[in-house]
């Protein structure tokens, strides 16, 4: 009973967030994208942490593997054309070899899939395999589609 009632509030909340998506300009898509990558990163270097023994947080890190999996399911939709504006990171390779870029991204979204599968069956080994297979993903990809940090 409790879910039929949450429906249609879970309908709406879609439904505002579709509205709200078409309504923003360039400048709050590059917000919203830097925002989502900085947890992407945070929630990559968490799990690291813990998968390697650094910290003692073994209980988190189903959640930040979920997370993960989230936030990667589709990271090229961050990245429509026209959002190359402001203080962006993002190369315009990502507009100019676009089907590379989401091969990319698609990449992300299959290693962070196969991370979570792997923290939700406990297995260690491939926890850290998996691990190791996003961060090279993550790095393959600013390696060619992101401004070189200083």
């Amino acid at each position: 009973m409790r879910s039929a009632r949450s429906l249609p509030l879970a309908v709406a909340t879609v439904l505002l967030g579709a509205a709200a998506a078409r309504a923003a300009g360039p400048e709050e898509v590059v917000e919203y994208r830097q925002s989502m990558m900085k947890a992407n990163g945070a929630h990559l270097s968490a799990a690291f942490s813990i998968a390697s023994g650094n910290v003692p947080y073994k209980a988190d890190l189903a959640e930040h593997a979920r997370a993960l999996e989230a936030i990667n399911r589709d990271l090229a939709r961050l990245f429509p054309a026209g959002s190359k504006v402001g203080d962006s990171n993002a190369l315009d390779d990502i507009w100019k070899k676009n089907d590379e870029f989401k091969k990319r991204a698609a990449a992300a979204a299959k290693s962070s899939e196969a991370l979570a599968k792997a923290v939700a069956a406990g297995d260690a080994k491939a926890q850290q395999a998996r691990l190791e297979e996003l961060g090279n993903s993550c790095r393959d990809c600013h390696r060619d589609f992101r401004k070189p940090m200083m």
